[in-house]
């Protein structure tokens, strides 16, 4: 327990520093926020992975161009609300799930339905374990 606190307190650290530039996200950056994000969601409580996945949503949400998720992939903030949903349903909070659900269709423009996004996130995360 100590140790999952331990880090998302790097990560938010981490994060906060690097926020002052939020007008100046990188690539890279958003490369590196994207990876710590998603191995939390993969391999620290469910707790922690939920308050990575968001902070990482809220940083996604506050480039207002294109340009960045054509580099990390335009299906990067909808999985990453997938993610968050999946992870309240895992907690048995389905008010908060179904929100976040709604929020991966909307970023993703209504082009998929829930089902087909989560089989895909699943099918991702089948692969990365």
């Amino acid at each position: 327990m100590k140790k999952t606190i331990l880090l998302s307190l790097v990560f938010v650290l981490s994060l906060s520093a690097n926020l002052a530039q939020a007008n100046e996200i990188t690539s890279d950056f958003l490369k590196q926020e994207i990876e710590l994000a998603y191995n939390h969601y993969l391999n620290a409580e469910p707790q922690s992975g939920l308050f990575a996945l968001e902070t990482l949503a809220r940083l996604i949400e506050s480039d207002s161009t294109a340009i960045l998720l054509s580099e990390v992939g335009p299906n990067t903030l909808c999985f990453t609300y997938v993610r968050i949903g999946l992870l309240h349903e895992k907690l048995g909070n389905q008010e908060q799930a179904a929100i976040a659900f709604s929020q991966a269709i909307k970023s993703n423009s209504g082009n998929a339905e829930l089902s087909v996004l989560k089989a895909s996130v699943l099918k991702l995360d089948e692969k990365a374990a």
